[in-house]
C-alpha cells in the first residue's frame, strides 16, 4: 500500500502515524506550511505538482486533519478513483467563536474542511465525541460540537481511532516527586486564544490560591511576552521527548483543562509517567482519566480550586500507578498501528 500523506507541520503524532503507514508501504509526504497565509496559492501549487508526481503509483491519500491542506487530494481522489482517509484530531471539528479557534469558526478555512470530508472515502475521528458532542463545559461556548453537527447530512463514513503511546518509553524507573508539584504542557502560545483553549488562563488565576504548590507551565518561547505571574508559576520552555520524561517523572500531577482536545497525548503520556491527572469535562478527557483522577466539570475557578485541594489533599503514588495502568492497557500504539492499519487496507480494497 503506498500512501500519499498530508499535514500541516511534524508533531508526535505526524510522526507516528507516519511510522505506522511506512510499515504498510512506501510513504510520501506534503508539509501544508508557511511562515505567511501570503504563501498558500503557493502551497496549493506545490501541493498540486507533488500529488501529480506521484499518483501513479499511489493507492492512498491520507490527510491529517480536514482543512486548506486536504481539499485538493480529496478532489484528485475523487476524479482519479483514489481513496481518500482524513484523521480528524480536534480544530477540525469544533467551533469556539468566543475565542476564535475551530475551523468551523472561519469563514474560508470552513469552506475548504466541509468539501474535503464531503469528497473523503472515510473519516477517522480520534475521538468518537469529535463526531458529534453535547458541550456543556463553558456555558458561554456552542453547545452542539462535532464534525455531525456542523454536518447533519453527511453521508462519508467514520471510525473512530484513539491515539496510542509507547509504555516502555513513557515510564519512570525511579520517580522522584517533589511533593504538590503540577505540570501542563502546551504550545502555540503565538495565537492569542492559546491559553484559553489549554486552560492556562485558569493555572494563572488559581495557583496564587495554592502557595504551598508549585505550577509548571511547559512550551513557552517568549517568557517577557507571556506576562507577569505568581512566583510559584514556573514557565519553561518547549522540550524534548526525553526532558518531558523527566518532568512527568518529577511532578505529582497533570493538568489539562483545556475547553477543547481531540486525544491529548501529553495527558495520555503524563499518565503512563505516573502523574494524578486534572482535566476538564471536554470530549475525550473524562474517558482518558477515567476514575484515576479529578475532573472539572465546569470552566469555574470556585469549582477549579476546590478540585485541587481535594486532588492535593488526596494524592497517593497508587493513584499514579493507576493511571499508568489504564492508558497502557487501553491506549498503547500498537492498538492503533492495527485499526488504521486494517482500516486503511479495507480502503484500497474496495
Amino acid at each position: 500500500m503506498n500512501t500519499l500523506y498530508f499535514h500541516t507541520g511534524r508533531s508526535s503524532f505526524v510522526d507516528k502515524d507516519q511510522q505506522i503507514f511506512s510499515a504498510n508501504g512506501t510513504v510520501k509526504a506534503f508539509s501544508f506550511t508557511s511562515s505567511s497565509k501570503a504563501f498558500t496559492p503557493l502551497l496549493f501549487f506545490c501541493q498540486l505538482i507533488f500529488i501529480l508526481v506521484n499518483i501513479v503509483n499511489t493507492d492512498l491519500f491520507v490527510c491529517q486533519f480536514a482543512g486548506y491542506h486536504s481539499f485538493l487530494p480529496g478532489l484528485i481522489a475523487r476524479l482519479t478513483g483514489k481513496k481518500m482517509l482524513i484523521v480528524a484530531g480536534g480544530t477540525d471539528c469544533v467551533s469556539f467563536p468566543t475565542i476564535g479557534y475551530g475551523n468551523f469558526n472561519k469563514r474560508f478555512l470552513r469552506l475548504f474542511t466541509i468539501r474535503s470530508y464531503r469528497m473523503a472515502h472515510h473519516i477517522a475521528p480520534k475521538h468518537e465525541t469529535l463526531w458529534r458532542y453535547d458541550y456543556t463545559y463553558d456555558t458561554t461556548a456552542v453547545s452542539a460540537q462535532g464534525i455531525q453537527a456542523f454536518l447533519p447530512q453527511l453521508q462519508t463514513p467514520h471510525t473512530s481511532i484513539p491515539n496510542g503511546y509507547d509504555p516502555q518509553f513513557w515510564k519512570c524507573e525511579e520517580p522522584k516527586r517533589i511533593k504538590r508539584r503540577f505540570i501542563t504542557v502546551s504550545s502555540g502560545f503565538e495565537y492569542p486564544f492559546q491559553k484559553q483553549l489549554k486552560g492556562i488562563d485558569l493555572i494563572l488565576n488559581v495557583a496564587p490560591l495554592f502557595p504551598e504548590c508549585e505550577f509548571q507551565i511547559v512550551g513557552v518561547s517568549d517568557v517577557a511576552a507571556f506576562g507577569n505571574v505568581s512566583r510559584n508559576v514556573t514557565l519553561l520552555p518547549p522540550m524534548s521527548a526525553i526532558e518531558l520524561r523527566n518532568a512527568y517523572c518529577q511532578s505529582e500531577f497533570y493538568l489539562q483543562l483545556s475547553m477543547a482536545e481531540g486525544f491529548p497525548n501529553a495527558l495520555c503520556e503524563a499518565m503512563l509517567c505516573g502523574c494524578v491527572p486534572v482535566g476538564s469535562a471536554v470530549f475525550s478527557i473524562p474517558e482518558i482519566i477515567g476514575k484515576n483522577g479529578f475532573i472539572l466539570q465546569q470552566r469555574d475557578i470556585a469549582l477549579l480550586e476546590a478540585l485541587l485541594k481535594s486532588a492535593s489533599s488526596n494524592y497517593s503514588s497508587d493513584m499514579g500507578r493507576a493511571a499508568s495502568t489504564s492508558i497502557a492497557e487501553r491506549f498503547p500504539i500498537s492498538r492503533r498501528k492495527a485499526e488504521l492499519s486494517a482500516l486503511c487496507l479495507a480502503l484500497v480494497r474496495k
